[in-house]
């Protein structure tokens, strides 16, 4: 499956073309792009990854920007298979309604809503929602929880029909979506006309300073076009009329930054968290170039030690745990993709079909750990859930699975250590 993709040449966030590399990666498929047997998943089109710096604005994004058509499908559901997640979106509803003094015919709107499962913890407690999803499989999912969908990419134009049909939304919510649009400026103005003159528009991202700091690899993929900070989103935000107020960091995916964000001197007065959050990034070195070295370091070492790993156990069965987007950078950052027979999902929405690129087919669990299992050893390809996916498969232990982490470096569980001895 041929993907198309152009090469960033200019900032994002301020336009000017002074970009500078501080890191690059292995060229990789779409993460995403699973697909039934025999419909081109192993014809994806490998497409160069890496990540520029602006010098000016100190954004960073990623190197390539690709065509948009693929969410057009989309596999992933996080809201509702992460339970963790869930939980903090649920229960960041409250403080959004008494901050914005909610009322059932103020309108809710989210962009990027996936299956509707955010908005419709505002739609059980009757307050009116849209949601805006270009995925056209998951429409029926929302509308089936309360939340009618509208599936069109969200754009400035778009923004004039919402006010005209439904009228300015008090509360806009955004997550995990922002840092996936190409065209951020068109985004943003289209906030800006949506958005009622005291409404709050709240957006939750992956937070970079978590990213480089932690290696939050699954967060490395293709879709993943901008990597943001306080810094940067703050004054572009300026740019278009909008002001940051208030930050928070959150646990979710393993470090992200919620944002509320309101017209500029409109109810909020700018919050001490911004000011800090600033701070805190430049005190760090967050925009030096060296930041991300730590990141290069560890792929180069991660790589070396998974092949000589794998090529020890290839001839009793290796699977890998996961399909994220954030597996498939695993998968070919470290090498691994020709080793592994199948991949493992408990999620049966993204059972039965194959990877991207190298074709592996995907599974349940019930199906690998039999008695005897197919495969000896289980790569888990989600390092933010080792935890939870080793506890939960016992049973496959039992039978003399090995499961092994693969990142920061591949240890066998339980991660003991070896702690020497005396002679």
């Amino acid at each position: 499956m041929s993907t198309g993709f152009r090469f960033v040449t200019n900032c994002r966030l301020c336009g000017l073309s002074d970009l500078e590399n501080v890191l690059t990666l292995e060229a990789s498929p779409l993460g995403d792009q699973y697909l039934p047997k025999g419909k081109g998943a192993k014809s994806a089109s490998l497409i160069p990854f890496g990540v520029n710096r602006c010098n000016k604005c100190r954004n960073f994004q990623t190197v390539t920007a690709t065509e948009m058509e693929h969410y057009r499908h989309c596999l992933t559901r996080p809201a509702s298979v992460n339970t963790i997640l869930s939980k903090s979106y649920r229960d960041s509803v409250p403080r959004l309604i008494e901050l914005t003094n909610l009322v059932a015919s103020d309108l809710v709107l989210e962009i990027g809503s996936n299956d509707g499962l955010f908005a419709s913890f505002f739609a059980e407690k009757g307050f009116r929602c849209l949601g805006i999803d270009p995925a056209l499989n998951l429409i029926a999912s929302a509308e089936e929880l309360g939340v009618p969908t509208v599936a069109e990419f969200f754009t400035a134009s778009l923004a004039e029909k919402i006010v005209a049909e439904h009228g300015s939304a008090k509360v806009i919510v955004a997550n995990f979506v922002v840092a996936n649009v190409d065209d951020l400026d068109d985004f943003i103005a289209g906030v800006v006309k949506v958005l009622a003159p005291d409404g709050v528009f709240t957006m939750e991202t992956n937070y970079v300073s978590d990213i480089v700091s932690a290696l939050l690899v699954e967060t490395l993929v293709h879709e993943h076009l901008s990597y943001f900070s306080v810094v940067s989103l703050s004054a572009y935000l300026e740019r278009h009329g909008l002001e940051l107020f208030e930050v928070q960091r959150m646990p979710s995916k393993g470090g992200s930054l919620r944002c509320l964000i309101q017209h500029k001197n409109s109810k909020y007065a700018v919050g001490q968290s911004v000011l800090d959050a600033e701070d805190y990034e430049n005190a760090t070195g967050l925009f030096l170039s060296s930041a991300w070295g730590k990141l290069s370091q560890t792929f180069a070492h991660a790589k070396s030690s998974a092949a000589a790993f794998c090529e020890q156990r290839f001839s009793n069965g290796i699977v890998g745990y996961g399909t994220s987007d954030g597996a498939t950078t695993l998968i070919y950052q470290l090498g691994i993709g020709q080793y592994l027979q199948a991949l493992i999902d408990d999620d049966p929405y993204r059972q039965n079909l194959e990877s991207p690129g190298f074709g592996i087919p995907t599974v349940s669990r019930e199906e690998i750990f039999t008695n005897p299992p197919k495969a000896q050893t289980c790569l888990i390809l989600a390092p933010q859930y080792v935890k939870q996916i080793f506890e939960k498969n016992t049973e496959a232990q039992k039978l003399k699975v090995a499961f092994a982490k693969v990142w920061p470096q591949v240890e066998v569980l339980p991660t003991s250590g070896w702690l020497g001895g005396k002679i």
